[in-house]
């Protein structure tokens, strides 16, 4: 499908017909390669100690990331990247290298969330030679900070210079695009200071690939408490946009469902548009519809929907950002 074409058909299903049945598969795809993470961050459900018992621990196999990846070329959507990221680190799967591999064989651009302490200046060059991604990796440059919030001590060094050779091959390779995302914000700090001091650990003449940003935190549908709801509700776009794939094949609607709190089907099991307008998928979009996010399990606790005003909820911002990935 034309991706001009396929975002048209998103645009006039969710904001004009506000549609459950949808004529077009999903526009992005997300995949997770496990649930196991080596960090424990504050902001991440996998801090939480009850949060291994919501859904078993495992890895996608490459298996069923070659069934994955045969069922979405059967849909053929107009986007051509491919998310790995869910709950857990992507780079514990000793498989994930092949991954981004096979999906370059696809076409596909390849993102990832990672912490970045698993992707050793080895690891990065035979992820460069694999295809085309961008990683978005968090970091800080305050090594108190980091250590306490990620609940990991002796990192910081390593990470920082894990960053370093990965920015190093991004100006040696196109393939590799980075986004380094401040989290020192988490503790109220001036953002913009911040992002100042994080990018003063690093060369100046930066590669026209690697870019610094402020990571936005969402509360990880009722992980964290950020701030007050605003009364005003606005339709969330994800049931409408993207599908979500846990390592065993179930769909979530959204990454921020980390937990599998709502498994509307398994592509594994069924092909991507008997999921995507199964009557479990329909429903979920009903209830937001209705504005009773609270009936979906994953929505119930989730800030999106009353988190304000800006930029973020206008048609053209929404086209844009759809556009670039």
């Amino acid at each position: 499908m034309n991706k001009l074409i396929h975002i048209f058909k998103l645009a006039w299903a969710y904001k004009i017909r506000k549609a459950t049945k949808l004529p077009y598969p999903p526009y992005q795809y997300t995949i997770e390669p496990t649930n196991v993470c080596n960090f424990k961050c504050d902001f991440c459900p996998q801090s939480d100690p009850e949060h291994q018992k919501h859904r078993p621990t495992g890895q996608l196999t490459v298996e069923n990331f070659g069934l994955f990846l045969k069922k979405r070329r059967e849909v053929n959507p107009g986007n051509k990247n491919i998310n790995f990221t869910l709950d857990g680190e992507p780079f514990i799967n000793k498989n994930m290298i092949k991954f981004v591999e096979l999906a370059a064989k696809e076409g596909l651009f390849s993102r990832f969330a990672s912490n970045g302490s698993l992707i050793s200046p080895e690891k990065a060059d035979l992820l460069a030679k694999a295809g085309p991604f961008v990683a978005s990796i968090d970091f800080t440059s305050e090594k108190n900070f980091f250590e306490t919030i990620r609940s990991k001590k002796d990192n910081y060094e390593k990470l920082l210079e894990n960053l370093r050779y990965l920015i190093k091959k991004a100006g040696e390779n196109k393939n590799v695009n980075l986004e380094i995302n401040d989290i020192t914000s988490f503790a109220g700090v001036d953002p913009e200071e911040s992002l100042k001091k994080l990018k003063s650990l690093f060369d100046k003449n930066l590669p026209p690939n690697v870019r610094f940003t402020t990571r936005q935190f969402h509360n990880f549908c009722g992980h964290l408490d950020l701030k007050e709801k605003e009364k005003r509700y606005r339709l969330c776009p994800y049931p409408w946009t993207q599908m979500a794939v846990t390592h065993t094949g179930d769909c979530v609607p959204c990454c921020r469902d980390t937990s599998a709190r709502s498994i509307l089907g398994n592509v594994f099991e069924d092909d991507i548009k008997t999921v995507w307008n199964g009557p479990k998928y329909r429903q979920f979009r009903q209830n937001l519809i209705d504005k009773k996010p609270e009936l979906n399990s994953a929505c119930k606790d989730c800030d999106l929907p009353y988190s304000g005003g800006g930029s973020k909820w206008k048609p053209g911002y929404i086209y844009r950002s759809l556009l670039r990935r």
